[in-house]
C-alpha cells in the first residue's frame, strides 16, 4: 500500500496559513503608508508616523485599557461560572443532567452573534424583560443596556461555553481514582478538591482562561451593539477609524498593535500553561 507523504495531507492547513500570512503583511504595509488629507487614498513614503500617533493617542491607551479590563473581568467570571459547571459534568454519575446540560451548551453554538445580540437587547433594554418585570413589580428599573454592563454579560454568554467545554476535556483526563484515594485516607471532599482536583486541573484552567480572554479581546459585534457607542474597545476603536474619518492604515496600525498585544499575552499564557503541565505532571508521577 502506498503511504501518502505528510507534506500532501498538511497542504491544506499550510494554505490557510499562508493565507492569513499575505493578510497580515497587507495590514502591516498598509500601516505604514500615509491618508492624503480630504480623501480615502493613502500612499508613501513609508514611516512609523501612524504607530508614532497612536503611543500617544489618549484615546487609544484608554481603548487599550477598557480591553484589558473587561477581557480580564470576563475571564475571571468564566472561571467563577464555569468551573462548577464543568466539574458536575466531568464527575456526575447522571447520564441524564451530563446531556442536559452538554445542549444547553451546544444549543448556544447554533444561533448567530447578530441573533445573541439583539436577544439580549430585548433582555437588558429599558423595555426589556428584566425591567418590565422590574417595573410589575413595583421596583425601580436597572440601566443595563450602552453600558459596560450589557457588554460583559453579552459576552460572557458568548465565551462561557468554550471555556466549560475546553475545561471538561482537562477535568476528563485527571483520574478519578486518585480523589477516591484522598477521601480513602480521611480528607473531606472540601480537602480532597483544594489538594488534589484544583491542582491537577490548573493547566486546563490556564487554557480554557487563555482561550476566553483571547474571544473576549477581540470581540467586536457585542460591544457595538450593546455599548451604544460608549464602550470603547480596541475592535470598535479600529472599525470607528475606518467608517468615520476613512483614515484606513491607522486602523491597520492599531490592527498590528492590537495583534501584537494579543501575541504577547497568550504567549504569557502559553508559558504559564506549559510551567503548570510540567510541574503537576512531574508531582503525579
Amino acid at each position: 500500500m502506498r503511504v501518502t507523504p505528510a507534506i500532501w495531507l498538511a497542504l491544506p492547513s499550510l494554505l490557510v496559513v499562508a493565507l492569513f500570512g499575505v493578510v497580515l503583511v497587507s495590514f502591516a504595509s498598509v500601516s505604514l503608508l500615509t491618508l492624503e488629507p480630504g480623501s480615502a487614498l493613502f500612499h508613501g513614503p513609508v514611516s512609523l508616523r501612524n504607530y508614532e500617533r497612536l503611543l500617544s493617542s489618549a484615546g487609544a491607551w484608554r481603548a487599550i485599557g477598557t480591553t484589558l479590563r473587561l477581557s480580564a473581568l470576563i475571564a475571571l467570571l468564566c472561571l467563577l461560572l464555569g468551573y462548577p459547571l464543568a466539574r458536575v459534568l466531568a464527575r456526575s454519575g447522571s447520564a441524564r443532567l451530563r446531556r442536559v446540560i452538554l445542549f444547553c451548551l451546544v444549543a448556544t453554538f447554533l444561533s448567530g452573534g447578530v441573533t445573541r445580540a439583539y436577544a439580549w437587547m430585548v433582555i437588558l433594554g429599558n423595555r426589556g424583560l428584566i425591567n418590565e418585570t422590574l417595573r410589575g413589580l413595583g421596583l425601580p428599573t436597572l440601566t443595563l443596556i450602552n453600558n459596560e454592563t450589557a457588554v460583559v454579560i453579552s459576552v460572557l454568554n458568548f465565551v462561557l461555553p468554550f471555556f466549560v467545554l475546553t475545561l471538561f476535556g482537562a477535568l476528563r483526563t485527571i483520574p478519578e481514582t486518585l480523589e477516591q484515594a484522598a477521601r480513602n485516607l480521611g480528607a473531606s471532599r472540601l480537602r480532597c478538591f483544594l489538594h488534589v482536583t484544583l491542582p491537577l486541573s490548573l493547566p486546563g484552567i490556564a487554557a480554557a482562561t487563555s482561550l476566553c480572554f483571547a474571544l473576549s479581546l477581540g470581540a467586536f459585534l457585542f460591544p457595538q451593539m450593546l455599548g451604544g457607542g460608549r464602550v470603547h474597545v480596541l475592535a470598535t476603536a479600529i472599525y470607528d477609524r475606518i467608517q468615520t474619518s476613512y483614515d484606513i492604515p491607522a486602523a491597520a496600525a492599531l490592527a498590528m498593535l492590537f495583534f501584537g498585544l494579543m501575541l504577547a499575552l497568550l504567549g504569557l499564557a502559553g508559558a504559564i500553561r506549559r510551567a503548570l503541565s510540567v510541574r503537576y505532571a512531574g508531582e503525579a508521577a
